[in-house]
């Protein structure tokens, strides 16, 4: 059952992935809601046990740069942090290859998908690997 982090991202664990999922990115950076969002995922992902995470990005159909150096500061900032091995991204069209690649933390492997079954299941494989 997925709890709310903040107005726009939900959170839920499954056999021992991370979910976050993100209604609307651009509204969220825009309202403030992602730095509550990132802390939570920092405090959640640090566990050791969890290995790799599943992030389902709302909203980003027409991605602006704003957007996109988010992530590359930010993101990359807290996946460094968070000591996660493992990022499924999930976003329509090219934005989830635009995303995935923006996080350049060292030592964290990201790959963007279209839906989030397969997202889960690379997220499931890479836990257990």
């Amino acid at each position: 059952m997925a709890t709310s982090v903040s107005e726009y991202v939900d959170y839920e664990e499954k056999d021992g992935v991370g979910i976050w999922k993100i209604e609307d990115f651009p509204a969220a950076i825009d309202a403030g809601d992602m730095k509550a969002a990132e802390q939570h995922y920092v405090e959640t992902a640090s566990d050791p046990e969890m290995q790799s995470v599943v992030v389902t990005i709302g909203g980003v159909e027409n991605m602006d740069s704003e957007v996109l150096e988010h992530v590359e500061e930010e993101w990359t900032a807290v996946a460094a942090e968070s000591g996660v091995d493992f990022t499924a991204y999930v976003a329509d069209g090219i934005a989830r290859l635009s995303i995935s690649q923006k996080n350049e933390a060292e030592d964290v492997v990201t790959k963007g998908f279209n839906e989030f079954e397969p997202a889960l299941e690379w997220a499931k494989e890479k836990r257990t690997s």
